[in-house]
Order: structure tokens, then sequence, then C-alpha cells
């Protein structure tokens, strides 16, 4: 009979983890290791083998969770956009918030999220681009869910007059680029500027457009 890299019988617990509790501990093992590679010395130089070696397992396992190197890279895409997007969302309707308060928030916890895990946002901004027509098809996927999230942002103060109008998607696409540009170029040079100026810069354009003002 075959046994798993405990020298467990496949299928039994293990020192009280299941088959697939150990399966997924080995994922997230992947992952992690996938984001610290991939977000520091990049995607193009990284190996299955060194994504491995970091995560202190062999390719059979690598193997178990993903079908490529892209796979991971997608994956740890879609992870870490959701905890960016987590921060961007629309006040309750009880919610007391000024239009400038929900602004300010969205922004901050989007930033936020950038400067707990500069790697993670390398991945987001940068390691994604131009790999595969597959990864560039979820890139404007997941770009059009921050639309989705600004526009919902937007629609629950309900005075933003600049997204208002019939080219409203048009103008929050341009605001998301802006916004995720300022952030790429911070994530460049991080000394160029202190991350509070970055945030004050991105309130100044989404407040001219949203609200018509620029101070």
């Amino acid at each position: 009979m075959s046994t798993s890299e405990t020298g467990t019988a496949p299928g039994r617990p293990y020192r009280g983890s299941s088959p697939e509790e150990r399966r997924e501990l080995r994922r997230e093992q992947l992952l992690d290791a996938a984001v610290e590679i991939f977000g520091t010395s990049g995607f193009r130089s990284a190996s299955i083998d060194r994504i491995c070696s970091t995560a202190g397992l062999t390719k059979r396992y690598f193997y178990e969770s993903f079908e490529s190197s892209e796979d991971l890279l997608t994956t740890v895409y879609r992870r870490a956009t959701t905890t960016m997007l987590s921060g961007i969302h629309a006040p309750s309707a009880e919610s007391s918030m000024t239009a400038e308060e929900v602004l300010q928030a969205a922004l901050s916890n989007f930033f936020e999220a950038i400067a707990d895990d500069p790697r993670s946002a390398r991945i987001v901004l940068l390691e994604v681009l131009g790999v595969s027509t597959e990864v560039d098809a979820l890139y404007r996927q997941t770009t059009s869910l921050f639309v989705d999230a600004v526009l919902a942002v937007a629609d629950s103060v309900g005075t933003a007059r600049g997204l208002a109008g019939p080219n409203r998607r048009t103008l929050a696409v341009g605001l998301v680029g802006a916004v995720l540009m300022m952030t790429q170029q911070w994530l460049l040079a991080p000394d160029s500027e202190p991350l509070d100026g970055v945030i004050a810069g991105a309130h100044t354009i989404l407040g001219a457009v949203a609200f018509g003002r620029l101070d």
C-alpha cells in the first residue's frame, strides 16, 4: 500500500488532520511561496522548482493543486484583488457618512491593502501584465469589478453628479485607471512620495470628477 509524505496511508488522519486539511495546507504553502517570489523577483524569473523549494514541498504536491505556474499566478492574483476590492464598498443604508467620508474611506482601505502587502500589489499591478491572452482577459475582468465598485460607491452617496450621466462607466474606467497607475508608480518608487500624498492625489482626481470640485 502506498503512503503519503507523512508515511500515513492515503485517506487516514495524521496527527488530527484529514487528508483534505493537509492538502489545503500544502496549497496555502505554495500560494505563500508564490506571493514571495512573484512579488519580489517577479513571475517571469520564477520556476516551479524554486516555488516548491520555498514552500518546502516537492513538485508532486505542486501539481496536486495547480496545473502550471500561470495557474498559480492567477490564483494568487484573484486572492489579492478580492482583498483589495473588499475595502471598496458602499455604506449601508443606515450609515450617516457624508460623500467625502465615503470616498476617503474607500481610498484609505484600498491603499492600506497595498501598503500592508506590497508583494501582492506588485503581482496585481505589474506581474500579470502581458503574461498570456488568458491572463490579460482576467485582468480586464477584474478591472471591470473595480469599476463596478466605484460606481456602487457613487450611487450610494447620491451626490456624485459626474458619475450619473450616460457616459458614467467610461468616466469610472478612467478614474480606476488613474488610481491604478498612481499606485503602480508608487510601488515602483515608494520613497518618491509618502503614501498619504498618493491617497490625497487620488482623492483629488475622484472628487473632481464625481463631485465637480478640485479642493
